[in-house]
C-alpha cells in the first residue's frame, strides 16, 4: 500500500525540515515544503498531496486559514492545523473551515502520527460516505415515485453516519490536546473506541452499498447450478469459528437439497445477515439452527434462534430499511440486514416468513423456486 503525500506548510525552515524527518521516518511521503499561503494554494493544485499539515501564522498577505479554506473548498484535500500562538479570533477562523484535526507546537513524534492516521481515517469514511449517498441520489433521480422514501432513507443514513464519526472526532480531540496527562490505558481506550466507530461505519456503508445495488434496476443477478448443502456447511463453519464457544451453531438437512439453481453472491447476503441477526440477538451460549429442505418444487431455508424475539407490532416493519425493533436496546446494528435479506428474496422469486414470540427466539423461513431462477419464462 502506497504511503500518503503529506504537503507541509511552515514558514519557520528549521521547523519544517524537522517535521519532514519526523513524516519520512514515519514511512510518509513529503511531496512539498513551502512557506507561504498562496504557495500552499499552489503547490496543492499541482502534487495533489493526501494531507496538508498547516501553520496557522504565516508570513505574506495570505494566513493558513485562508489557504487551508482554499484548498478544502477546491480540492478536498484534509488540512491539520499547527499552530503554537494564535489569537482567540483566528482560532475562530480555523474552526469554521472544519479542519480534520489541530496539533499544537512543540508536538511529539506520537502525537503527529496520530493526528495524521485519524484525520485520513476520517477522510476516507467521508469520502465513501459521499459516494454512498451519490450512489443513492443517482438512483433517486431514475425514480421519482420514490421520493418520499429516498428521502428519509438519506437520512436515516446521514444521521447513522454521524454517530461513529462523532465518536471518532471526539476521541481524536482527546488524543490531540490531553494525550500527554492520560494513562497508557485511558489512551489504549480512546483508541479502541476509534477503531470500533471505524468498524461500525464500514459496516454501515458497505449494507448501504449492498442494499442500494439490490434495488438497482441494473443489479447484477446472477443464477447458476450450485452445491446448497456445502454452500451451507461451508457458512456454517466460518461462522462457527469466528463466534468461539459463545453460541452452538447447528446445521441440518433433509431430501435431494443439494443442488439449485441460485445466485451465490444473493445468497450468501441473504444467510448471513439472518444468521448473524439470530447471533447478535441472542444471549451468550445459545443455539442457532440452520435448516435446509425440499418441498415439492422449491428449496427452503431456515434459520431459528432462541433470543429475545420481535413484537407483533414491530413485525410489520421488520424490512423498512434503517427500522430496529423497540427491545433491542444497545445492541449495535445499521437497520438495513433485513432490506438486504428481503431484496434478495424478491430477487429469487421467493418467500419470506417470520415466526417471533418476545423471550422466546425467531424463526425466519425462506422459500425459493428450484428452476425459475434459471428459466425465467417457467
Amino acid at each position: 500500500m502506497s504511503s500518503l503525500k503529506i504537503l507541509v506548510v511552515e514558514d519557520e525552515a528549521i521547523i519544517a525540515e524537522h517535521i519532514a524527518i519526523l513524516l519520512k521516518n514515519m514511512g510518509y511521503s513529503v511531496v512539498g515544503i513551502v512557506a507561504s499561503g498562496e504557495d500552499a494554494v499552489d503547490t496543492a493544485e499541482q502534487v495533489k498531496p493526501d494531507l496538508v499539515l498547516m501553520d496557522i501564522m504565516l508570513q505574506g498577505e495570505m494566513d493558513g486559514v485562508e489557504a487551508a479554506k482554499k484548498i478544502s473548498d477546491s480540492l478536498e484535500i484534509p488540512v491539520v492545523y499547527l499552530t503554537a500562538n494564535a489569537d482567540d479570533q483566528t482560532l475562530k477562523r480555523a474552526s469554521r473551515t472544519l479542519p480534520f484535526g489541530y496539533l499544537i507546537k512543540p508536538f511529539k513524534a506520537k502525537e503527529l502520527q496520530v493526528t495524521i492516521e485519524i484525520a485520513s481515517s476520517r477522510h476516507q469514511a467521508e469520502i465513501e460516505m459521499k459516494k454512498a449517498v451519490q450512489q443513492a441520489e443517482q438512483k433517486q433521480q431514475k425514480t421519482q415515485t420514490n421520493n418520499l422514501l429516498q428521502n428519509e432513507f438519506f437520512s436515516r443514513a446521514s444521521h447513522d453516519l454521524r454517530t461513529p464519526i462523532s465518536i471518532i472526532k471526539i476521541s481524536a480531540h482527546l488524543l490531540q490536546d490531553y494525550s500527554q496527562l492520560m494513562s497508557e490505558d485511558k489512551r489504549h481506550r480512546h483508541l479502541q473506541r476509534i477503531k470500533k466507530a471505524t468498524d461500525s461505519l464500514n459496516q454501515l456503508l458497505e449494507d448501504i452499498l449492498t442494499l442500494a445495488h439490490a434495488e438497482s434496476s441494473q443489479v447484477n443477478f446472477n443464477p447458476a447450478q450450485l452445491d446448497v448443502i456445502s454452500f451451507c456447511e461451508d457458512l456454517v463453519e466460518s461462522m462457527q469459528i469466528s463466534m468461539g464457544e459463545r453460541y452452538t451453531l447447528k446445521f441440518s438437512h433433509q431430501g435431494n437439497c443439494s443442488s439449485a439453481c441460485l445466485d451465490e453472491k444473493l445468497l450468501w447476503h441473504l444467510l448471513n445477515n439472518l444468521l448473524s441477526n439470530a447471533v447478535k440477538y441472542s444471549p451468550e451460549g445459545g443455539r442457532i439452527e440452520l435448516r435446509v429442505w425440499r418441498q415439492h418444487e422449491n428449496i427452503c431455508f431456515q434459520v431459528k434462534d432462541q433470543g429475545i424475539g420481535i413484537a407483533p407490532e414491530d413485525q410489520r416493519k421488520l424490512f423498512k430499511p434503517f427500522f430496529r425493533a423497540a427491545n433491542v436496546g444497545s445492541i449495535p446494528g445499521t437497520g438495513l440486514g433485513l432490506a438486504i435479506v428481503q431484496r434478495s428474496v424478491e430477487l429469487h422469486h421467493g418467500t419470506l416468513q417470520v415466526d417471533s414470540q418476545l423471550g422466546e427466539g425467531s424463526t425466519f423461513t425462506i422459500t425459493l423456486p428450484l428452476t425459475k431462477a434459471c428459466n425465467p419464462d417457467q
